[in-house]
């Protein structure tokens, strides 16, 4: 058995209307099993995290930097392991994300085929909901009470 190091960077994306947030969660096509996740991607060699999320982000939802508003401040790691392959292949990997917030002025998407099967945008309750994992549902509900958005109930 083998084990490697992977680092990526993504964004958590709200749109705020009337009062009202939506946040943008992907069903991504390259896990084993349907997840929604936040988009995010592994870092380019020399890539900054930030770079890398505004880069994956407008990748997969073809949402650009010219209409997202970075949150200062916001900035959290998640560390997680998984392993890829069978038998002799297979690897262990720790992977580990840096998320960054953003709001965005539009809610049109444009999915790259390849990596994404679906999005939604999402009331926070809801996208609480389809997240799998615990801490990336408390990572959500963090990234919604640094923005201002309404609490959702405990994941």
């Amino acid at each position: 058995m083998r084990y490697t190091r992977h680092v990526s960077a993504g964004m958590i994306v709200f749109h705020r209307a009337d009062g009202d947030c939506r946040f943008l969660l992907v069903l991504s096509r390259l896990t084993r099993r349907p997840l929604w996740e936040f988009p995010k991607g592994g870092v380019d060699e020399g890539e900054t995290l930030i770079q890398t999320a505004t880069r994956e982000l407008q990748e997969e939802t073809g949402i650009t930097p010219d209409h997202l508003s970075i949150v200062p401040g916001f900035q959290r790691t998640e560390d997680y392991r998984f392993s890829s392959g069978e038998g002799p292949e297979r690897t262990i990997i720790h992977k580990r994300v840096t998320y960054f917030l953003a709001e965005s002025d539009t809610m049109t998407v444009t999915v790259s085929p390849h990596e994404i099967s679906q999005h939604a945008w999402l009331s926070l309750a809801d996208a609480v909901r389809k997240l799998k994992y615990k801490e990336r549902r408390q990572l959500l509900q963090d990234a919604a009470a640094f923005a201002g958005c309404a609490a959702a109930p405990s994941a």
